[in-house]
């Protein structure tokens, strides 16, 4: 988590099971850092810090996105479980955006990806 371009809070964790999806473990990873979002924003409201704007979550996968912004529930999508949809009502809430980065401009991924040698 940034604040403007300071780090303040950040979380590695190695997936204790294997998914079956990357899009339900990329969703249930958002849904952590909008829960985050949510308790920073309170933390900073308490502290008279407040923020007029949507933060920024930033997800390389296209399909977390779309389901996301738009949590049509169909075969797709019924491997996610209800409780990640807080991400929705974090978005609908104008809490947080979802702009798609690409992979290669994607600044968590120095701590989940091995990095390549040229």
């Amino acid at each position: 988590m940034f604040l403007d371009n300071t780090l303040i809070s950040w979380k590695s964790k190695k997936q204790d099971k294997v998914s079956k999806s990357s899009t339900k473990s990329e969703y249930h990873a958002m849904s952590f850092a909008c829960s985050e979002i949510t308790w920073l924003h309170g933390l900073l409201g308490e502290l008279s810090f407040s923020r007029h704007h949507s933060t920024f979550v930033h997800a390389d996968n296209t399909s977390v996105v779309q389901i996301a912004v738009n949590p049509v529930f169909h075969e797709h999508t019924k491997h996610i479980e209800v409780d990640c949809h807080f991400i929705c009502e974090s978005f609908d809430r104008h809490m947080i955006t979802l702009p798609h980065i690409f992979t290669e401009y994607q600044t968590a991924d120095i701590f989940t990806k091995a990095l390549s040698w040229h």
